[in-house]
């Protein structure tokens, strides 16, 4: 029997598609684990997971209500750095176009998608 490691799929689901705009409830996250990576959990479990990657160091904010609601608050860079990164790889000479746009790519997976579209702008 493969072992999948569950806490690292809830870590990767939260980093890169929440953010304070876009959070995910708990029904959302045991679906995207269950019809992606076909890890089935109790919601339970889940909480307890998410508290682990708290006391981990991650900043996930859960919202409490009839359905928990879950999202990464902070980011290694805050959408002013990102813009200067881009603005940076953009204006540089010595880039190729191709280039400019992978390394684009790559500085958007630092953030959620909300805020590398907000960058992008």
């Amino acid at each position: 029997m493969e072992v999948k490691p569950r806490i690292l799929y809830i870590k990767k689901i939260l980093e890169e598609r929440t953010d304070e705009e876009h959070t995910l409830t708990t029904n959302q996250i045991l679906d995207i684990l269950k019809n992606e990576y076909d890890i089935s959990t109790h919601r339970v479990t889940l909480a307890k997971d998410i508290a682990a990657l708290q006391e981990f160091g991650m900043d996930i904010v859960v919202i409490h209500s009839t359905q928990c609601k879950y999202f990464v608050a902070s980011r290694q860079f805050e959408l002013p750095e990102l813009k200067l990164l881009i603005d940076a790889v953009e204006s540089s000479r010595v880039i190729t176009d191709k280039k400019s746009k992978a390394l684009i790519e790559k500085i958007h997976t630092m953030t959620s998608p909300g805020t590398g579209r907000k960058a992008q702008a």
